[in-house]
């Protein structure tokens, strides 16, 4: 419930348009879930949960921006005060390829010290972000090439479906 009031009251009503770091904070609400299906399964919050959180808290804002980059007309069309908008492509690609180095290593703390996963999930965590900050930083050398942008966009989708895979086979397989 904390999610939704989180999203609908406070993201979708004030932050969305009032804050260039609406999808920082609103992210937070797409955040809940990981932390809902934990305890849903196994009665309490750890520290795994909290990692999950984490993840796609810190994955969102490279995520959203990239998107935002390609509709930054639209936005500016209607008010929205999206990063791009607001601070141009040049900031927006330096805070995505500063998230993206954060959202890595933050990943591997399901590995150590949390030590939730097996030999499988690190591979996949590893390689799937290497090519993040790869794209990421490719994108802040060329922040007005949207092509780039769009790249950047589709790939985090697939980064995020690819990464819980590599988890859940990981947790299934090897554990």
């Amino acid at each position: 419930m904390l999610g939704i009031l989180l999203y609908v009251l406070v993201y979708t009503h004030w932050l969305k348009r009032h804050s260039t770091q609406n999808i920082v904070l609103g992210g937070a609400a797409g955040a809940i879930p990981p932390l809902v299906g934990w305890a849903a399964v196994t009665g309490d919050l750890s520290w795994t949960a909290w990692c999950l959180f984490a993840i796609v808290l810190l994955w969102t804002p490279p995520h959203f921006w990239a998107l935002a980059m390609m509709l930054k007309d639209d936005y500016a069309s209607v008010d929205v005060p999206m990063l791009p908008v607001v601070a141009g492509n040049e900031t927006t690609t330096r805070q995505i390829f500063g998230y993206t180095l954060l959202l890595v290593p933050v990943t591997l703390l399901l590995v150590y010290p949390l030590q939730a996963t097996n030999w499988l999930y690190p591979v996949v965590a590893i390689a799937l972000g290497g090519i993040f900050i790869y794209k990421a930083w490719v994108l802040m050398q060329s922040p007005s090439d949207l092509a780039l942008a769009r790249s950047l966009f589709k790939y985090s989708i697939i980064y995020m479906m690819l990464l819980s895979i590599g988890l859940i086979v990981d947790r299934l397989c090897f554990y």
